[in-house]
């Protein structure tokens, strides 16, 4: 069995869904894009897998989303420009209420911070690869 390497997430405003847009994701690390991709096989033709969050209380639906930029679809025709073809990988729970209700009651801190237009220095977020689709996630306090 594969596992993926486990990373932290400092959650911020999109993370809190605390943006314009009230988004509910986050982008993952660069280092970790190509064997995510990798492990679930996305491609051009395949842009998103279905993963769950475990925690104590269950299991939480999510999505893990392969971001291709290239410019091969522009919206201003015409201007030239050369861009860098660029994958980036983002984890986003936009719409799913459950997922939604239990990141919200175990970011208070963050919320707190972020939603007071402060920086969150207090609260980060582990994930861990439990094989196939699923991640074991923990809130974890920071003290400084």
């Amino acid at each position: 069995m594969i596992i993926l390497p486990a990373f932290s997430v400092i959650p911020k405003k999109t993370f809190l869904g605390l943006d314009k847009n009230s988004s509910y994701c986050f982008t993952v690390k660069k280092s970790l894009t190509s064997p995510f991709i990798d492990f679930f096989k996305l491609t051009r033709d395949k842009l998103q897998q279905e993963i769950n969050l475990v925690t104590k209380d269950g299991e939480f639906p999510a999505l893990i989303r392969l971001i291709i930029q290239d410019k091969s679809k522009p919206n201003k025709i015409g201007i030239e420009r050369t861009w860098k073809k660029r994958f980036v990988l983002n984890v986003s729970w936009k719409g799913k209420s459950d997922t939604i209700a239990m990141m919200n009651a175990n970011s208070v801190v963050a919320i707190n911070l972020v939603g007071r237009g402060l920086k969150n220095n207090r609260q980060d977020i582990s994930f861990e690869h439990l094989g196939d689709n699923r991640f074991y996630i923990s809130f974890n306090s920071i003290y400084l």
